[in-house]
């Protein structure tokens, strides 16, 4: 692997350990305080969504077809995006923290104002978005937000690192805990907060995205003067 595609894969690795920790961070807010909605584990929310609609609350079901929208519209977006950005540069990523940035800063000053089916679509967009474009530790690919499918791959990736000696597998089973890792601190901290001010999530969903951008900044300037 070369110097350049070696930094990217860094890059990615660190963003996305944050859009899991992030994605983690952020259910945890909607579950507690958005009646029971996940923005990222869309399978919840279809298994609340059926169970609520045909017990006949149909109200209480809304809130979780609105997300699961939003999630489908956020993912469609990102795979356009990554589409028609190539390359691995810097550049590319702090455009995609500052499309995300940008949608939190709005939704942390008009949290008080928007509606919440309003609120939950735009997080389950912001999910959608970030389980698209940031997903990969080191070479494994992961999904950062659906811990489902990641604990059955992190399984069946151990079982062959044990029993066929499976180099690849034993690194890709380290990425895949590395990820339910930092989801679960995400939703345990994410807890934490909500217990002491739920208006704090938002904000501080914003102010991380913006100092890991100043980092990708910071990066990019030194990387340019490295080279010359």
């Amino acid at each position: 692997m070369t110097a350049q595609p070696a930094y990217s894969q860094r890059v990615l690795t660190l963003l996305t350990g944050f859009a899991t920790f992030l994605m983690g961070f952020i259910d945890a807010y909607t579950y507690m305080e958005h009646n029971g909605v996940f923005v990222s584990a869309q399978t919840g929310n279809i298994i609340v969504f059926s169970a609520k609609m045909f017990s006949g609350d149909w109200h209480e079901a809304a809130g979780h077809i609105t997300v699961f929208a939003g999630f489908a519209a956020g993912a469609f977006i990102g795979e356009a995006i990554i589409e028609r950005s190539g390359g691995g540069s810097l550049g590319k990523y702090r455009t995609f923290l500052l499309a995300q940035g940008v949608l939190l800063l709005g939704l942390a000053i008009f949290q008080h104002a928007i509606g919440q089916s309003i609120m939950v679509f735009a997080l389950g967009l912001l999910s959608g978005y970030e389980l698209s474009v940031f997903r990969k530790i080191g070479s494994t690919t992961i999904n950062n937000g659906i811990m489902t499918g990641n604990t059955k791959n992190m399984m069946n990736k151990l079982y062959r690192a044990v029993f066929d000696r499976d180099r690849e597998a034993g690194r890709d089973f380290r990425n895949l805990l590395i990820g339910l890792v930092l989801f679960i601190l995400g939703v345990g901290t994410g807890a934490l907060v909500v217990g002491r001010d739920e208006q704090l999530i938002l904000w501080l969903a914003f102010v991380s995205n913006g100092l890991l951008f100043v980092w990708l900044l910071a990066a990019g300037k030194r990387k340019k003067t490295g080279e010359r």
